[in-house]
């Protein structure tokens, strides 16, 4: 509520006030604060069966979700956020910008663990449940594929098939 208020219709000063706080919050969680504090309650949940979004990462725990393609290469730009966002998937984890260059299910990016958590929770998606699965049950081979795919396919574990496929040969070697 204070951001709204403090902010009216600037939209630039409100998106860099919402990082900026939800930042300071997360720092007063390290720092030994009550987390219920800070966190938030649904208390209506409008996404639809088979919904069309994009899933913006602003930082490790910031998200923006947009409509199918709001954050497309000619829109992106223009955005008041448009210098935080550091990449973009679609709902099913298709890539559809990077600017992290990571390939880690452990660091912030496309292949961050945490993306396909929130899109498990939004979409259902059984890319998101089957990267979970994958990651809790066999996370080295899946690291270690990771690191030697080289994203001719696309980026993203929408092609997963390539994953799995790379995780099995060098599962047989």
């Amino acid at each position: 509520r204070t951001l709204i208020d403090n902010n009216g219709s600037d939209k630039s000063k409100f998106c860099s006030d919402f990082v900026a706080s939800v930042t300071m919050g997360s720092k007063k969680e390290e720092n030994g604060a009550d987390p219920k504090a800070f966190h938030s309650k649904v208390t209506l949940r409008g996404i639809k069966q088979n919904p069309q979004f994009s899933l913006v990462g602003i930082q490790p725990g910031v998200y923006i979700i947009g409509m199918k393609d709001q954050f497309n290469v000619h829109d992106r730009e223009s955005h008041p956020m448009s210098g935080m966002l550091q990449y973009a998937v679609d709902e099913i984890g298709f890539v559809l910008f990077d600017k992290t260059n990571t390939k880690s299910v452990d660091d912030f990016g496309p292949y961050f663990i945490e993306n396909y958590i929130l899109l498990d929770a939004l979409s259902k998606q059984e890319v998101a449940q089957n990267v979970i699965t994958y990651y809790c049950d066999h996370k080295d081979k899946l690291e270690k594929c990771l690191k030697q795919y080289d994203e001719k396919q696309g980026k993203g574990f929408i092609c997963w098939r390539f994953l799995i496929n790379q995780t099995v040969m060098s599962s047989s070697a």
